[in-house]
């Protein structure tokens, strides 16, 4: 969640004078941890195995990716799931609409408060969510709470920050105080919240796998939280802290990272990843982790999660994590959208020919390696697919019909109309928009997406 480019001194400078009154004072609130290992049942963890829908049709297999973008892209993302809960299909003869046969929703940044929402309410989306958060003064309701006295005496720099106080917000007024034991049930989707972690410089899922190595239990952590380390733009917030458990639990002892370590290639990507999770083994050297806008790392969410070895436990080929192996056998489409609402804006420096200041400055380059890095991970994301895919098709059985991959990007590039199109790039990354710039973005989702070529063969194939 990004100040406004166009604007970007409100929000900043509100922040900045809050950590100014914060640095004079005390206080005594202070933040909401996750806990360490319980002895809770495996059954109520967060994982595949536990809260993937079972009803929908098991040889369709549906995953959307939510882009970062602020409010702009917590629209787009919205309008995504209202284009397909307007899609009829039969499959197997049973009619449904598109929304239902979603089984993962994996998000970054702004993209994770629609994706937190519908997974803990399912339709009632529909019914408040514009009201609650799309249509709502977000940016102005959070600048208020910052800056009450109160408040303002508690935000300490050691044990509670911005991010913690602004978590607490969306906890209460938007997702009711519920936690992960709430998430994905019923046939809702297997939703995949993403931050960055600071201290390794990774994708890190709010997925039970990832707490793992923490030792720790995410059953009972408040989605407000995670919510709000996926979209804690650095400087402007504080990080979301959580704790390493310094523990002896047997995901330290035994696991695939040991196995990759033990046999290193340092182009391949789940040595990659090993590296940063052996890193939280020893927790007297790293005892916290500090969680950032996950648009630091992938500002998608596609790749640092669904294809990610950490949550397939080291084998994304086979795609442990998501699927046991009668389940993949079942499985021939594959459809996977991808809603991202980055924009790339005019800026008025540029335009002018004048020299930018510090801030347009940071922005600007933040922009250019967002964009680059945007357009290379849905591009490795596609052929990650498409690799599982033939590996998949590879190791079936004879006569088993294959499986066919579908990879749908939505991006305002899609816009034919240069005037359409400048409109759009120029709607800021902000907590607040107007109401007709919402209903824009919202309608631009569903445009995009019914217009998709790909989308439209992925529609044909399940006649």
């Amino acid at each position: 969640m990004r100040a406004s480019r166009s604007n970007p001194a409100g929000f900043v400078l509100a922040i900045a004078a809050l950590s100014i009154v914060a640095g004079l004072s005390g206080g005594c609130a202070s933040r909401t941890w996750n806990e360490g290992r319980t002895q809770q049942p495996e059954s109520v963890q967060y994982t595949f195995a536990n809260r993937l829908p079972r009803a929908n049709a098991q040889d369709t297999f549906v995953v959307l990716a939510f882009s970062g973008g602020g409010t702009r892209s917590a629209a787009f993302s919205y309008g995504v799931l209202e284009t397909l809960r307007d899609t009829p299909v039969t499959i197997g003869g049973v009619e449904t609409d598109l929304l239902k046969e979603v089984d993962v929703i994996t998000s970054v940044s702004g993209g994770s408060f629609t994706a937190a929402y519908y997974g803990l309410f399912g339709d009632r989306i529909f019914r408040d969510f514009e009201s609650r958060f799309l249509k709502r003064d977000v940016q102005g309701e959070l600048i208020a709470t910052l800056l009450n006295p109160y408040n303002a005496l508690n935000v300490l720099g050691s044990g509670y920050n911005r991010a913690d106080l602004a978590a607490q917000w969306f906890d209460q007024n938007l997702f009711d105080g519920k936690t992960y034991r709430d998430m994905g049930r019923g046939e809702l989707p297997f939703v995949i919240i993403n931050a960055s972690d600071l201290n390794t410089g990774s994708t890190f899922s709010f997925i039970q796998q990832q707490f793992d190595f923490l030792c720790s239990d995410l059953t009972n952590y408040p989605v407000g939280s995670a919510v709000m380390a996926s979209s804690a733009l650095p400087v402007v917030f504080g990080p979301i802290s959580i704790r390493n458990f310094d523990t002896d639990c047997a995901q330290r002892r035994s696991s695939w990272v040991h196995d990759v370590l033990r046999t290193p290639d340092i182009l391949s990507r789940n040595y990659q990843v090993a590296k940063a999770l052996e890193r939280y083994f020893d927790p007297k050297r790293m005892p916290v982790i500090r969680l950032v806008d996950g648009g630091v790392t992938d500002n998608l969410g596609v790749r640092g999660s669904i294809m990610s070895p950490i949550a397939h436990y080291g084998n994304v080929m086979e795609m442990k994590g998501a699927f046991t192996t009668e389940a993949l056998s079942r499985v021939t489409r594959v459809l996977v959208v991808v809603a991202n609402a980055q924009v790339y804006p005019e800026y008025g420096w540029s335009q002018s020919g004048t020299e930018p200041g510090i801030v347009p400055e940071l922005l600007a380059s933040f922009d250019a390696a967002l964009n680059i890095m945007n357009t290379e991970t849905i591009s490795l994301a596609k052929e990650a697919f498409l690799r599982w895919a033939e590996h998949t098709n590879a190791t079936r059985d004879n006569g088993k019909p294959p499986v066919e991959v579908t990879f749908v990007v939505l991006t305002f590039d899609g816009i034919r109309d240069v005037a359409e199109r400048r409109y759009f790039n120029a709607i800021p990354t902000v907590s607040s928009l107007s109401g007709e710039q919402v209903d824009r973005v919202r309608g631009l989702a569903r445009r995009l997406l019914t217009e998709s070529p790909e989308f439209k063969t992925f529609k044909k194939s399940l006649k």
